[in-house]
């Protein structure tokens, strides 16, 4: 494929994260450490302070090497080798995906919170049967409510940060840069599952859809991705090639 040789750096935040993490591991050790050291009672705190700041020293450490291998798929995909395409697009189209992309985010949300509500009411009618506590209505609708809250805030707290971002994609064929977002297909378990271009909005957007398995179920992730004017038959190519790593 022809694609634009990448002139202008792209800014590795999967490094920034592995940076930042090991730093934080290090304060919190040499917090605990200080802890231990400073003469403070351990049962008046002391030991509870040191239990904590381990705690966190050990997520932020895990934070770090979680985020190693995404740092250096960044790396290839941007600085070692070519990307599969490599887009730009105008303001009107990227206006157009932005758009776009959150009215799909919104409908997935909608859905997925109308499931959980319907799910919440069966929990709710059997508490009640059991028990007979009102209280279980205002659970239910407080975790209900924050849930509605989280639904309909993240789509447009993504647009806004889609606004602010580079109005460019990378696409590999393991990893994908769109508008200052990085997702990768291949690490913790993930793997590609399918893809295809949806040409039913203002904009034709390439769909790469992933699995990831999570502590309750596997989870699924759709990578959108807006095709350019001109770039429909290039686009096409890069689905049969992905298209390729489904099993």
């Amino acid at each position: 494929m022809n694609t634009p040789v990448i002139t202008e750096p792209f800014d590795n935040k999967p490094r920034k994260v592995v940076r930042n993490a090991f730093i934080l591991t290090l304060l919190l050790i040499a917090g605990a450490v200080f802890t231990g050291y400073s003469g403070m009672d351990g049962m008046k705190g002391g030991y509870a302070l040191i239990l904590i700041l381990g705690f966190l020293a050990m997520t932020a450490f895990i934070t770090a090497l979680v985020y190693i291998p995404r740092a250096r798929e960044f790396d290839k995909l941007v600085r070692e080798l070519k990307p599969l395409a490599h887009w730009t697009y105008t303001q009107k189209e990227w206006n157009l995906f932005i758009q776009e992309d959150l009215k799909e985010n919104l409908a997935v949300n909608k859905a997925t919170l109308r499931l959980v509500i319907i799910v919440s009411f069966v929990v709710l009618a059997v508490l009640l049967l059991l028990y007979r506590d009102n209280l279980f209505i205002l659970i239910i609708a407080g975790i209900i409510s924050m849930l509605t809250v989280v639904a309909l805030i993240a789509p447009r707290i993504r647009s806004l940060l889609l606004k602010k971002g580079r109005q460019e994609a990378l696409i590999g064929e393991r990893s994908a840069y769109i508008g200052g977002t990085f997702q990768t297909w291949t690490q913790l378990g993930a793997c590609l599952v399918g893809t295809d271009i949806y040409e039913d909005g203002e904009i034709p957007v390439l769909h790469i859809i992933y699995e990831f398995p999570t502590l309750q179920a596997t989870q699924q992730e759709i990578v959108r991705i807006p095709v350019p004017a001109g770039k429909m038959e290039e686009a096409r190519k890069l689905v049969e090639m992905l298209r390729k790593q489904i099993k």
